[in-house]
């Protein structure tokens, strides 16, 4: 009876083993093609790093199921290899994060002055250090109840935005990935501040090589310039960006300029404009494009600063624009420090929901407090 009990619960042990698999091979494909979805149909968001976070944790569970399941499979090698790298890059993201941060802070101050936006990542990182190494060490050392709520509760915010970094720096990334296969007309560059009010500084001009880059290799695209006049600037942005680009061959009659814009969400509204405008022009002189359905819609390129791109397309998301983004490459130490900024002017544009948030889980934190 024994030996009978004991084949039946091996058959039992062995058959729930066989569903874990399963489950987690559907899970993995379920998730993923949450991922895909959302990657096709609009990745302009941080809901895209959340799918994406989603379907690598069911991987991780697939892979470790299969690494208990059959030791010595080369599947479970491959899973041992993955886990270990996964272990081993959770235990040292914080040393890399503080390490890119003080990085970022000391070349910035360096090369860029210490006003206070170039004090970003310094900020951060101090911030970020204080709560691996000072915080924990408060837990146990209040006696007062407002005080230990007070803990808890920062403790989360800290929590909270740190998973918001997350998403987004995932979002960012993930975005600048090149759509292959999709045809563009429009190719808008965005602008920024000039050098003595009249000069393309080195950040602008790596966008508008960007740009130029993308229109040699895109058939009758256009390069629109988009970028208006400071009040510290003695001409339109758009205008300098205009003869730097005309300097590297550009076809003046290839090119648009949006002069009026003073922001990056009225870069995108002008432009837009201009874009419906050309098209208009176009199907005026040939009525056959709108009769063939040719009118463009979901044809534009963004071009901006890597650290730029995402904050980009989210105004654009907002604004009704489709499009999608391309990243010039800038300094490491300047691209997280802008990156940071990028990431606080994403808050503030999301204010209302993190707000609402926030205060949610004041009173969440409270009542278990309380209890």
């Amino acid at each position: 009876m024994s030996h009978e009990g004991g084949g039946h619960h091996a058959i039992c042990s062995s058959t729930s083993q066989v569903f874990l698999t399963y489950f987690a091979v559907a899970l993995l494909l379920f998730n993923a093609f949450l991922f895909l979805y959302q990657y096709i149909r609009e990745r302009r968001g941080l809901k895209l790093a959340f799918t994406f976070i989603v379907m690598l944790f069911s991987l991780m569970l697939l892979l470790a199921i299969i690494f208990v399941r059959f030791p010595a499979s080369f599947f479970s090698k491959i899973s041992l290899i993955l886990g270990i790298i996964v272990i081993v890059s959770l235990l040292f993201f914080p040393v890399f994060l503080i390490i890119g941060l003080f990085f970022s802070a000391i070349q910035m101050i360096r090369k860029e002055g210490h006003r206070l936006p170039q004090l970003l990542s310094l900020g951060l990182g101090i911030l970020y250090l204080a709560y691996l190494i000072i915080w924990p060490l408060l837990s146990n050392a209040f006696d007062n109840f407002f005080l230990r709520f007070m803990y808890s509760y920062l403790s989360f915010c800290f929590v909270f935005f740190a998973g918001i970094f997350a998403l987004y720096t995932i979002s960012s990334l993930l975005n600048l990935i090149k759509r292959r296969h999709k045809q563009y007309k429009y190719i808008v560059v965005l602008g920024s501040g000039l050098k003595d009010g009249i000069e393309v500084t080195p950040l602008l001009a790596s966008r508008v090589n960007k740009g130029i880059d993308l229109f040699q290799k895109i058939p009758d695209s256009i390069l629109i310039l988009s970028g208006g006049k400071g009040s510290d600037e003695k001409l339109a942005e758009a205008e300098a960006m205009y003869s730097f680009a005309l300097d590297r061959g550009v076809p003046k009659e290839r090119m648009i300029i949006e002069n009026r814009s003073s922001t990056t969400r009225e870069n995108l509204v002008f432009s837009k404009a201009l874009i419906d405008a050309h098209e208009e022009a176009l199907l005026s002189a040939d009525p056959s494009l709108q009769k063939a359905g040719k009118k463009n819609k979901s044809n534009i390129l963004v071009v901006s600063n890597s650290y730029h791109i995402l904050r980009a397309l989210l105004l654009a998301r907002e604004l009704g624009i489709d499009c999608d983004g391309r990243g010039a490459r800038t300094k490491l130490y300047f691209s997280i420090n802008a990156f940071i900024r990028e990431w606080i002017a994403y808050l503030v544009i999301r204010r209302k929901m993190f707000i609402a948030v926030l205060l949610v889980f004041f009173f969440i934190i409270l009542f278990l407090s309380l209890l």
